[in-house]
């Protein structure tokens, strides 16, 4: 068995998703966990135990500036889970819209919060109180929690103390309108959920380095065509009435065909290099990276084993994550190795990985855990710094806490 990879550099960020505010304890658990079953590096210092003569030359060239995960500890069985289920659901329209529950709003025009309050569990212990669900709800992400306390006023001041570093100095006002804010909440639920997933997909030649030399593909090989057969079903744009990720459906300017898929309830469209229009006098396939450059999540093709894919080769503000993948010849045709590579700030995200070199045949396993990784990817990479839906939440919490702010 080959000798594992570990990065020696240490990471402050943690691996499970904590649908509530974690105590202490679950960091540093989640931060054990990272360590015991994640392999990452950040740059050439950290490829010192890569096993070069056992595992090869690694696809993915890390460097700084990028998380680079080219293998697992092997520890636990990979489970193919989507993360954060309920923060990427219509939870809130869903479970207490329609039941009797509370609402707070506070902090600032800079960090709005509001506090969504439901009893799930009546208790007859005065002491300990009645189960409550509390939605926490901050310009980055929403909180799930559960505490027991024998009314409201206590939740609130309860919810303050444990959670001090997050909610100490914000005081709430309890929204008496209670009828309009929850309009508005499902309202804002709705808008701002991801309904839908565009993914970038790179075909890269054997030995190409250069994001020119990728983008003015137009011949992609049979095994590529294979590869986008497993993940999906190719279409014609024009009349296509499903999700279309930004493409043209009537009249082919970006294209004649494409690939789509549904995956857990998500509609995905594949934005494809080889398939977007081709332009002979634009070195730089301008058009092909538009659509591509402004992906959150970019799946790199990579039709050899000569030249490692380096994170920075292609431009891009907008790409957070690529997904590289490589045909693996001298094993089967029709297997595939894997890595990862992320910007920093993009958060921990599973699945996690087997054993260095990775490697999955082609069929249903590696798309369930593909497409799993690459929606778990662009839900990660919403909290890296600067990303546009952070500033989108902020707006919309800011309008409904000013809306409803004024005590009655």
């Amino acid at each position: 068995m080959a000798r594992l990879f570990h990065s020696k550099r240490k990471e402050n960020g943690r691996y499970y998703t904590v649908e509530g505010i974690p105590t202490k304890e679950e960091e540093e658990e989640n931060l054990r966990a990272l360590h015991r079953i994640h392999c990452y590096a950040e740059g050439p210092e950290d490829m010192e135990d890569w096993d070069y003569e056992t595992l090869g030359d690694p696809i993915i060239i890390p460097e700084p500036g990028y998380r680079t995960e080219l293998g697992g500890s092997g520890e636990i069985e990979i489970i193919s889970t989507l993360e954060r289920v309920k923060s990427h659901s219509l939870y809130y329209q869903e479970n207490f819209s329609n039941e009797v529950h509370f609402n707070y709003v506070g902090g600032t025009a800079s960090n709005p919060i509001i506090v969504s309050a439901l009893i799930i569990e009546r208790k007859k212990d005065k002491k300990k109180g009645h189960l409550w669900e509390l939605i926490v709800r901050t310009k980055k992400e929403d909180y799930f929690i559960l505490m027991y306390s024998p009314n409201k006023n206590k939740l609130i001041k309860n919810l303050k103390l444990e959670n001090e570093e997050l909610l100490g100095d914000i005081e709430f006002i309890e929204v008496k309108d209670n009828l309009n804010i929850v309009s508005d909440l499902v309202h804002m639920e709705d808008r701002i959920l991801v309904k839908a997933y565009k993914f970038g997909v790179v075909y890269c030649k054997d030995g190409q380095t250069d994001e020119r030399d990728m983008f003015s593909n137009n011949d992609p090989s049979e095994g590529f065509i294979r590869f986008m057969d497993m993940l999906g079903e190719k279409i014609t744009l024009k009349g296509y009435e499903g999700y279309k990720g930004g493409l043209d459906t009537t009249d082919n300017t970006t294209g004649e065909y494409s690939y789509i898929t549904t995956f857990k309830n998500f509609e995905i469209m594949f934005h494809i290099s080889v398939y977007l229009p081709f332009n002979p006098n634009n070195r730089q396939q301008i058009h092909r990276k538009r659509h591509i450059g402004n992906d959150v999540i970019v799946i790199v093709y990579q039709d050899g084993p000569n030249g490692g894919f380096l994170p920075s080769t292609i431009s891009s503000k907008f790409n957070h994550v690529y997904a590289v993948v490589q045909p693996v010849q001298d094993v089967n045709k029709d297997s595939y190795q894997f890595g990862i590579v992320a910007k920093n700030g993009v958060r921990c995200h599973g699945p996690v990985l087997p054993y260095a070199p990775v490697i999955f045949p082609h069929g249903d396993e590696f798309r369930e855990i593909l497409l799993t990784k690459l929606i778990n990817s662009e839900r990660a990479a919403y909290f890296a710094p600067g990303f546009a839906q952070t500033r989108t939440r902020r707006m919309w919490l800011k309008e409904i806490v000013e809306r409803y702010s004024s005590p009655a």
